[in-house]
């Protein structure tokens, strides 16, 4: 028994030397950061701001990896089996806390996974043709009363942050409205246009050139406050229904077992490069409002939006397949 104790301790101290000594020369390599989604979608051009910058903070190459399909899943199972080393760091959408309420997934997001920091997030907005009558949210939920099952929404696929928001829309202004899943967010706003469907709740990036240019009128955003780049549209609890803050989101994570002084340095290095002045610039460019939390505080943010989509789910009976 003695000589057990006295071996597993041996054991123990030297897989805490070998962790030490691993984080002190870290990183000696290049880094891969995996993305769940396919080049040129908002969250692959902010992953790759961001990547550019921690390649200068590291002093070693953070190499992107889009492995997109299956709502992310595919990406996602990839990163979670991926060495614990501080070589593999995903970066991942709102998608990362919808998928466990709507689809089998090959890995637990809680379990599998350590949260780094939330690099950036963007409000929705409610958006309907710009020759459509219906001027105002109050407006949009009366059409919707008057009319059951006659008003559609579009999203870029079931359980996208763009659907979740009109499932969410719909529980609680207590309205039959309708989702049409399209394969991308593009086509959305050329049927809207085209008058084939009424709405979508887009997000604020995506949709700012369509407002700017008088193809869509935006009715209410789904932010805390008003959002800068629309003053004079309301919020969703300006509207009557408070607590409607639902943002699309990002942010960064390693695999389960990556060693803690690690962990601490990746996630500073994330919190760092969105600071940054240039990248923040970069990243606003693209449409999105800079966060850099810390990384208790992305712990903090995480849980409620895991229960938040759990419940919708399962109240509206909404899954995804898998493949």
């Amino acid at each position: 028994m003695f000589k057990f104790i006295k071996g597993a301790t041996v054991a123990l101290a030297v897989l805490g030397t070998a962790h030490a000594m691993a984080a002190d020369d870290y990183p000696n390599r290049p880094i891969k950061m995996w993305i769940a989604n396919a080049p040129g979608g908002g969250t692959d051009i902010t992953g790759r701001i961001i990547a550019d910058k921690l390649s200068r903070i590291l002093g070693q190459p953070v190499v992107v990896e889009n492995h997109a399909g299956a709502g992310g899943i595919i990406g996602v199972g990839m990163a979670a089996k991926a060495p614990a080393d501080g070589y593999n760091v995903l970066y991942d959408s709102a998608s990362f806390t919808v998928n466990p309420a709507i689809r089998e997934l090959s890995y637990d997001p809680v379990k599998d996974f350590i949260p780094l920091s939330l690099s950036v997030s963007q409000p929705n907005v409610l958006v309907v043709a710009a020759d459509s009558p219906i001027k105002t949210l109050k407006d949009y939920i009366q059409a919707a009363k008057d009319h059951p099952g006659a008003i559609t929404f579009g999203s870029a696929g079931v359980g996208t942050g763009q659907h979740m928001t009109g499932e969410y829309f719909r529980k609680v202004a207590h309205v039959n409205i309708m989702h049409v899943p399209y394969k991308a967010g593009a086509a959305v706003y050329v049927d809207i246009m085209g008058g084939q469907i009424t709405s979508y709740f887009g997000n604020l990036g995506s949709a700012m050139g369509f407002i700017s240019g008088g193809k869509v009128r935006p009715l209410a955003v789904t932010s805390a406050q008003r959002n800068p780049r629309l003053p004079d549209v309301p919020t969703m609890q300006e509207e009557g229904f408070p607590g409607f803050v639902i943002t699309e989101w990002a942010g960064a994570y390693v695999p389960a077992g990556t060693p803690p002084a690690i962990v601490k340095r990746l996630s500073q290095a994330f919190q760092d490069a969105v600071k940054d002045p240039q990248v923040k610039a970069a990243l606003e460019k693209a449409g999105v409002d800079v966060i850099g939390s810390s990384q208790a505080d992305f712990q903090k943010f995480l849980k409620p939006e895991f229960a938040r989509w759990a419940q919708l789910a399962k109240e509206n009976n909404i899954r995804a397949a898998s493949r």
